[in-house]
């Protein structure tokens, strides 16, 4: 039973995690009765939470067929991939200006050894994890808040993603941690130009 208070918010954590867990598989219609139902609520507070989701870019609202969890077309795969690239991109340049690269450095190989411990389990959710946490490093070093905000803004639809390519394969799951130790080898060497080739081939990715 839900408290009372924040309905509207606990019913978007709820639907939010459903759709992260893949309870609700990509481009499955949610259907708010039946929620409301399960959570024995009314449909208003459904409603609104699915509307932040639409804002967060979870949900798409289709007329006349209600609300779906998002699908990647190849495009809007690539398009989103390519924004990651830009910010990270952007992201690196300020860091080297701070001249905070060791730190970079030092979380993203904490974050890449657990990346690895997960994928040697077979746990492809949690490997998918720190393998955000590690291209998120270069974010977290600048400090920058409002880059920051950008950046976090997107990561449920950058680990929707992540776990659609790791699913298909253990080479996509080997390719993932190849690229990023190339990535993170290219930071130690302070070799920009190889850093950018890396990244450009990380988020070089399709359907």
């Amino acid at each position: 039973m839900l408290k009372k208070t924040s309905l509207k918010t606990q019913v978007y954590e709820i639907i939010r995690q459903k759709i992260l867990q893949q309870e609700y598989a990509l481009g499955e219609k949610i259907n708010i009765d039946t929620l409301a139902e399960e959570l024995n609520i009314s449909n208003s507070p459904i409603r609104e939470a699915l509307m932040m989701l639409t804002q967060d870019g979870l949900i798409d609202m289709v007329p006349n067929n209600g609300a779906r969890v998002i699908s990647f077309s190849e495009e809007g795969f690539h398009e989103i991939s390519s924004s990651i690239y830009v910010v990270l991109y952007g992201a690196y340049d300020l860091c080297i200006k701070l001249d905070v690269l060791d730190v970079v450095v030092a979380q993203m190989e904490q974050h890449l050894q657990m990346q690895k411990q997960y994928h040697a389990m077979g746990n492809i959710p949690e490997s998918v994890k720190y393998a955000l946490l590690f291209d998120k490093c270069i974010v977290k070093a600048t400090n920058n808040k409002y880059l920051l905000s950008i950046y976090e803004r997107m990561e449920d639809i950058f680990y929707l993603m992540a776990l659609h390519s790791h699913q298909r394969g253990e080479d996509d799951r080997k390719n993932n941690i190849a690229e990023h130790d190339n990535i993170l080898e290219s930071i130690r060497n302070r070799d920009t130009a190889a850093l950018y080739h890396w990244l450009n081939i990380h988020y070089d990715k399709h359907l």
